[in-house]
């Protein structure tokens, strides 16, 4: 299962649109700041021609003209491409949320695929009884797997730093970053989405934060050169687009899907099955559906106009 993490950035290109990377001027989903990211507010020259920027002042019973300091240009950039002044937990609330939906995405298109490719066993796509199966996983982890270099030492690194680059972007230190990839790749992928259908790895619970810390603020720095530079790379906005979307793909994919809605959604998650549709519960274990007592379900809510 941990080639749905190569197939969940798969994903997120495929549902994409690099024109959307780059806008100045966001509907929404924008911090106010100076021009392009904090460390690279630019300084603005100041005009001989304009008194705005001079006043007099009294000096050894004299009047002389002394130019003042002008306050730097602004910019409203959207969210996934500035850094919140403060810590935003809102935000990296609605990021989570983005990326358990994209989860959830994965491991539905990851049951289509043959099995020399996910290596699951029939058994693993069997819905039935999926509380107990979690269960059984969880207690015989973990265990050093046998996956390839490539999925366990550099895609495992990459979307642990994608976890890291969504609480730089909201606001949060180093550490705090850190302890939030720490959390989602352990917690939430190892120990929750991927512990339904094999037992945790060794190797992504140490790797996956630990590397990914490190690529993460890479990345995260890279991205404020970009961004810096009006989003290109090299002379190329296409070139630019593409970068800052790899370096940081659940940010745009949260903003593109927002922007379409101009915000009038509600993301959460419930734990009632069937989402509390009694009908709909009654109907399905009359029709010999088995019952299972753990849910989990990301319930969205699209006001439609």
């Amino acid at each position: 299962m941990r080639t749905s993490l190569l197939s969940s950035l798969v994903l997120g290109l495929a549902i994409s649109t690099p024109a959307f990377a780059w806008n100045e001027n966001a509907y929404m989903g924008s911090y106010h700041q100076p021009t392009f990211l904090n460390s690279y507010a630019s300084q603005p020259s100041q005009s001989l021609g304009s008194t705005n920027h001079y006043q007099y002042t009294a000096m050894d019973q004299g009047l002389s003209l002394q130019p003042t300091t002008a306050e730097p240009t602004t910019n409203t950039l959207p969210k996934h491409l500035s850094v919140a002044p403060e810590k935003d937990w809102d935000y990296l609330l609605e990021q989570s949320y983005t990326i358990f939906g994209l989860s959830i995405a994965t491991v539905g298109l990851m049951t289509l695929l043959p099995e020399d490719v996910t290596n699951w066993d029939p058994e693993d796509t069997n819905l039935k009884g999926l509380g107990k199966k979690w269960w059984d996983n969880v207690s015989e982890g973990p265990v050093w797997d046998k996956d390839d270099h490539w999925l366990n030492y550099i895609m495992h690194p990459y979307f642990g730093g994608v976890y890291y680059t969504a609480a730089r972007h909201s606001g949060f230190n180093e550490w705090e970053s850190f302890l939030y990839s720490a959390t989602m790749s352990t917690f939430f992928w190892e120990y929750g989405v991927e512990a339904f259908a094999e037992v945790p790895s060794i190797q992504d619970i140490i790797v996956t934060p630990l590397f990914g810390a490190a690529v993460g603020e890479w990345m995260f720095q890279t991205e404020m050169e970009i961004t810096a530079n009006r989003g290109k790379v090299m002379g190329s906005k296409t070139m630019g687009d593409v970068s800052l979307f790899l370096l940081n793909p659940v940010g745009h994919i949260h903003y593109w899907v927002t922007d379409w809605w101009r915000g009038d959604t509600d993301v959460g998650l419930t734990y009632t099955p069937w989402f509390g549709n009694t009908d709909a519960a009654n109907f399905a274990l009359d029709a010999g559906a088995a019952y299972d007592p753990v849910f989990v379900g990301l319930e969205v809510k699209l006001a439609l106009q």
